[in-house]
């Protein structure tokens, strides 16, 4: 199934709920197909095809989704890249993955400049935030361009992303992810969405990540709300988690260790919070024993995947995290 059959039922079934909080924005999903169908058609004006990479070097934000679903709309390959990454592994990305557009945030742009001239595929450069000489600027791309529908001619086997792994040892390896890799763990895992039941997930790890892709596209198909954040804060993300009455979470066990030795904690009122996920790393038996204590209306859920297989592979469900009566050993 093509992934972007998700937003098109989520944006024809809820129309006005939330799709995105990001910031001080709130995105509806119709405006989310509005914004996507433009930026595809902005895209396509530009020269984008069936095949071809559109990069993104950002912070998570609002515009991630949005170019996901938009280069999708085109039969084009989303490739988000790591935005902690140095000059030469950056440069390594992308003459693997060849984007004929990179899309990068304004604390990105002096970077991406400096390898401009090593970099041959790049045919545009789309600047997000603020205007940039000799740049697209994102926001001038959507509000010109019309939203006419895209519909997409490919099907779950064609390849939807390209996402960059390094697995324990050397240069990062480029990951082909197909529409399938998502949908078909979505629909057989994540159950069906409810329209008079609102969630809200809050979208903390990175989307260069296959845990916060794998996310982003369960909580479209969810017809969740997804708050944003866009780097990891403890305590801004137990405000967005009180003042944005957030359901579920993903984390990795650093974060929740973060959370639960904050100071300020005591002060935020966490109990929308029903499920917790957590992996990408080990987690210490004292941190998940203390988490699931003095989280008391969370439930926990341990999640065990890889980049190649685009989603969990296997978990720890809630009922695997009771300790009551265990020894402290």
């Amino acid at each position: 199934m093509n992934t972007t059959e998700f937003l098109t039922i989520s944006a024809a079934i809820v129309p006005d709920r939330v799709a995105m909080v990001d910031r001080d924005r709130r995105v509806s999903y119709e405006q989310l197909q509005s914004r996507v169908n433009r930026l595809a058609n902005a895209l396509s004006n530009m020269g984008v095809a069936a095949g071809d990479r559109v990069a993104v070097l950002q912070v998570n934000c609002a515009e991630h989704v949005e170019a996901y679903f938009a280069a999708a709309k085109l039969d084009a390959v989303y490739v988000p890249l790591p935005f902690r990454s140095r000059a030469d592994e950056l440069t390594h990305m992308i003459r693997d993955s060849e984007p004929r557009v990179l899309i990068a945030g304004k604390r990105y742009t002096d970077l991406v400049q400096s390898i401009s001239e090593i970099i041959d595929s790049v045919r545009h450069y789309v600047s997000l935030e603020e205007a940039v000489d000799g740049w697209r600027f994102y926001d001038d791309l959507v509000s010109s361009a019309d939203d006419e529908e895209r519909f997409p001619a490919g099907d779950g086997d064609d390849l939807t992303m390209i996402m960059f792994t390094a697995g324990t040892t050397g240069t990062a390896k480029g990951v082909m992810l197909t529409h399938d890799s998502f949908s078909s763990y979505i629909l057989s895992n994540v159950a069906p969405a409810d329209p008079e039941i609102e969630e809200r997930n809050i979208l903390t790890v990175p989307l260069y990540h296959v845990a916060g892709m794998q996310a982003v596209i369960s909580a479209i198909f969810g017809m969740r709300t997804l708050v944003i954040q866009r780097q990891f804060e403890a305590e801004s993300w137990m405000k967005l988690v009180q003042d944005e009455k957030v359901s579920r979470a993903m984390m990795v066990p650093t974060m929740l260790k973060m959370l639960l030795d904050h100071e300020a904690r005591p002060n935020y009122d966490l109990s929308s919070l029903d499920v917790l996920t957590y992996g990408a790393a080990p987690m210490p038996k004292e941190v998940i024993k203390r988490a699931i204590i003095e989280l008391e209306d969370t439930q926990f859920i341990n999640a065990f995947g890889q980049t190649e297989a685009s989603a969990t592979i296997t978990a720890l469900m809630p009922d695997d995290h009771n300790v009551k009566g265990l020894s402290e050993e």
